[in-house]
C-alpha cells in the first residue's frame, strides 16, 4: 500500500494519532466495517507520525 507523501508537522501528526487512537478505542469489536475503517485510519496516522518524526530527526 502506497501512503500519501505529505508529511505533517510533528505536533499535528501526534494530535491526529491520538484522535484516531481514541476513536479506535470506542469502536465496537463486533462491527467489522468500523474495525476495518479504524485500522486504515490508524495505519495512515502511524505512517504520518513516523514520517514526521523522521523529518524532525533529519532537521536536528
Amino acid at each position: 500500500m502506497k501512503l500519501p507523501t505529505y508529511v505533517p508537522p510533528l505536533h499535528i501528526a501526534i494530535d491526529t494519532a491520538r484522535e484516531f487512537l481514541a476513536q479506535a478505542e470506542a469502536v465496537n469489536i463486533h462491527d467489522h466495517g468500523r474495525v476495518i475503517e479504524s485500522h486504515g485510519s490508524l495505519t495512515v496516522s502511524l505512517a504520518a507520525l513516523l514520517a514526521a518524526l523522521d523529518a524532525e530527526k533529519s532537521r536536528g
